[in-house]
């Protein structure tokens, strides 16, 4: 049997924020929402693009009367896609979002990327019309040759009543550090599951590199909406549990 003491406790249980790093996203969990937004390495373009509208700009008014007007045409023209795009891409930086959950909405919600932005509602889907979160992965996918990736990507979905899923987020990670990409994928997922009110399947967590345990991991709600303790068991411990009784 295993408990929710046997993995990481909840991380919206407390008013502490927790930041928890992804492939090239971040999750931000708090008590009353989880948002996956894009990670610091995220500024890097958007910097790179106001600096070049800078530098642009500088050469214009430095070398105004020393230019020839075709070089001053491509300076100001650099200025004039740079700058905006720039802005744009600091500010989702700053405030934008690919994924949103909130508790007192009662909504899960994808962001759509608009020149960069995170505006607008891309899926909108309910508390009530989620079946259940879960974790993905490629560990044992082999090669041509046979041998196993060197990389592991598992992914974080939302499956929503109809059967249909939708990615949330990813964690990618070298098969030496397996376990520490494991635990973060299902931390996500549970604290998505925690706060949507459903189960997650979460993916077996490797005791060590690459060594994965023989059945999925599933979390059971406590209700929708609850911040209460749950207990996780094994998925094959069921069927046991049920020829036991016969």
């Amino acid at each position: 049997m295993i408990t929710n003491d046997d993995l990481t406790p909840d991380p919206t249980a407390s008013e502490a924020t927790v930041r928890l790093a992804l492939h090239r996203t971040v999750a931000v969990l708090k008590p009353d929402s989880i948002a996956v937004r894009p990670s610091r390495a995220g500024w890097v373009g958007p910097l790179i693009q106001a600096l070049l509208a800078a530098g642009a700009v500088w050469l214009i008014v430095r070398f105004i009367n020393d230019l020839a007007l075709w070089a001053l045409a491509v300076l100001l023209l650099v200025a004039m896609i740079s700058g905006p795009v720039a802005v744009l891409g600091l500010v989702y930086n700053v405030a934008g979002a690919n994924f949103l959950v909130e508790r007192r909405k009662g909504t899960a919600r994808w962001q759509q990327g608009f020149l960069g932005l995170g505006l607008g509602t891309q899926d909108l889907v309910p508390f009530a019309r989620i079946k259940h979160i879960e974790v993905d992965s490629d560990a044992e996918l082999r090669l041509s040759s046979g041998d196993r990736q060197d990389v592991i990507r598992w992914v974080v979905r939302l499956v929503k009543d109809n059967d249909r899923a939708i990615e949330i987020a990813s964690v990618m990670a070298p098969r030496p550090l397996a376990r520490e990409g494991a635990e973060r994928a299902n931390l996500l997922a549970d604290a998505v599951a925690r706060m949507t009110g459903t189960q997650a399947h979460l993916t077996p967590v490797a005791d060590e590199a690459g060594a994965a345990a023989a059945e999925p991991a599933v979390s059971e709600p406590v209700g929708r909406g609850g911040g209460g303790r749950r207990r996780y068991r094994r998925v094959g411990d069921v069927g046991d549990e049920h020829e036991g009784g016969e």
